[in-house]
């Protein structure tokens, strides 16, 4: 097990009157605030990763049309026309790293939205297509 030391006075005095307050464990409350702060981490990296998606999705359609692709920084690190076997490859290859995968296939932009550590997807009413597949390794997201 790791062991981290808070170091930072005015945060060590927060940590304390928090842990008081709500009655939990400093411990408790120490994880659920790097737990969060990892979880809007992982919010902005697939946002960007989306924004890139996006840009680049002509692009993307010209090479890889039907199938799915794995994009991490801003770069397409994998694809294979099954979803799952790409979701299993990237997982052991980034473990928890924020990955976004999503199939690339024509069709207006779908805008993806964030809802407590799921990627959502919004679709525009006219849109009448299946659901894509869009998730980070760290966890698995569901569709709308």
């Amino acid at each position: 097990m790791m062991q981290v030391a808070l170091k930072e006075p005015t945060l060590v005095v927060q940590v304390e009157q928090w842990a008081r307050e709500t009655s939990r464990p400093i411990e408790q409350v120490l994880e659920t605030a790097v737990r969060a702060y990892l979880d809007e981490l992982e919010k902005e990296a697939i946002h960007t990763e989306t924004e890139t998606f996006w840009a680049i999705h002509d692009e993307l359609l010209q090479e890889y049309r039907r199938q799915h692709i794995a994009l991490y920084q801003s770069q397409v690190v994998d694809h294979d026309g099954n979803a799952s076997c790409l979701a299993k490859r990237i997982r052991g290859r980034f473990g928890r790293l924020p990955v976004l995968i999503a199939p690339v296939k024509p069709g207006l932009r779908r805008d993806l939205r964030w809802i407590g550590g799921r990627m959502c997807i919004r679709w525009a009413e006219e849109v009448n297509v299946p659901h894509p597949i869009v998730q980070s390794p760290a966890r698995r997201s569901e569709t709308d």
